[in-house]
């Protein structure tokens, strides 16, 4: 689990809406799971130019994860 600092959680910038209307519009598109990924990640850097190419991708996929993951435990 990551944790994220109040000022630094993806989840709350604006380009995160962006970030998952991008993964899935490539979703819809039928494009493969990179593809979708890339979208999202080129979607963060269109909001923030200044940020790093890493760092970009870290904040743009930790917004898809959350949205789109979830965990199971199955009991024993």
């Amino acid at each position: 689990m990551t944790i994220y600092r109040a000022w630094d959680d993806p989840m709350k910038d604006q380009a995160a809406a962006h970030v998952l209307r991008a993964f899935e519009v490539s979703k819809a598109d039928g494009l493969s799971d990179v593809d979708c990924y890339r979208a999202g990640v080129e979607a963060w850097r269109r909001a923030h130019p200044d940020q790093t190419a890493a760092y970009a991708a870290r904040q743009a996929v930790a917004v898809i994860l959350e949205v789109k993951t979830s965990l199971r435990i199955e009991e024993v």
